[in-house]
């Protein structure tokens, strides 16, 4: 039941009336949702009705996990993750079943746009410098100020057309990590904390450019949409995933990294070797597996912020993954 005005100029309450609009539910409100306060708004001659509802949340307890799932970002795919379960006896014990969301596709898209985005914004830095250069009474100057124009215009576009693509793309792999996890029984989820990675080399180059677009809209994603499944979240430290052996490797064993699996004897980035153990998979699989063993194990020490409410765990305990 909404109050609106009968004349385009209401000056007194009989200018105004109750009218009945009924609205039928989508299937995404749930049964259980409260209605808020609705807001009306008019969109190519059609009354628009924005119905903000809320939906009631279980409580992700921040300790005593059993199954939990671990998230490494990779180089291989954008997410690469494992499931594993915490035994009565302290061991960390997985399917060895890899999980891996790719997004080289829309990765290779976003890279074509940024370089096209870099062309425009040079070309625009050189029609600024020139029009610097020249007053308004050159007979150069409107036709260079109009093309300004249009480039900055163009620019514009392109950078909004960027963020909505970012945006598509963490909110999806976010969609993908909690459903693994949900479809598990998983009742945590452990990511490399973003603030601990490292910025070295090609990896370097990757984690801050991926760091820098999308990965914090992931993370931010992920702790919406796992609120919903009561699934808690939690980061770790990032230092060594990658370095040492989830089987054997307590800090003892380091990895191999090659191109790969049949060719262990060249250097790479993208393949994991262990001489020890004989260990041999893909590198962010690996990550992932002492991710989750780090969660764990280390359950115990996390925290969480009084003021984002978000958890974290600082102590690193090592234990190797079965």
């Amino acid at each position: 039941r909404v109050k609106l005005p009968l004349t385009a100029c209401p000056a007194s309450a009989r200018d105004w009336a109750w009218h009945l609009l009924p609205i039928a539910l989508p299937p995404t409100v749930a049964p259980e949702a409260k209605l808020c306060a609705p807001t009306l708004r008019v969109h190519h001659g059609r009354v628009r009705v924005d119905l903000p509802f809320q939906t009631p949340i279980g409580f992700a307890p921040a300790t005593g996990h059993m199954i939990g799932s671990g998230f490494d970002w990779g180089l291989n795919s954008l997410l690469t993750g494992t499931i594993g379960h915490l035994t009565a006896e302290g061991r960390v014990v997985t399917d060895g079943r890899p999980l891996a969301y790719d997004a080289s596709g829309v990765s290779a898209k976003l890279h074509r746009l940024r370089a096209e985005r870099e062309h425009l914004a040079a070309k625009r830095k050189h029609q600024q410098r020139l029009l610097a250069g020249i007053t308004p009474a050159d007979a150069r100057f409107a036709a260079l100020a109009a093309a300004h124009e249009v480039i900055s215009v163009e620019h514009e576009r392109l950078c909004a057309r960027i963020r909505r693509l970012n945006k598509a793309l963490a909110w999806s792999a976010a969609r993908w990590a909690v459903d693994q996890a949900d479809a598990a029984g998983a009742t945590v989820i452990y990511l490399e904390d973003l603030a601990t990675l490292e910025a070295r080399g090609r990896r370097g180059r990757a984690n801050a450019r991926l760091s820098g677009q999308v990965r914090g809209q992931i993370v931010a994603a992920i702790r919406h949409l796992a609120a919903k499944h009561a699934i808690a979240v939690v980061t770790v430290p990032a230092r060594g995933t990658s370095k040492y052996c989830p089987r054997c490797g307590t800090g003892t064993s380091i990895l191999q990294h090659c191109p790969a699996p049949d060719r262990l004897t060249e250097r790479g980035w993208a393949w994991a070797h262990c001489p020890a153990c004989g260990l041999s998979c893909d590198r962010d699989w690996a990550a992932a597996e002492r991710i989750l063993a780090r969660g764990l194990l280390g359950q115990q020490a996390t925290r969480t912020d009084r003021t984002t409410g978000a958890r974290s765990i600082a102590t690193v305990v090592e234990g190797n993954v079965a």
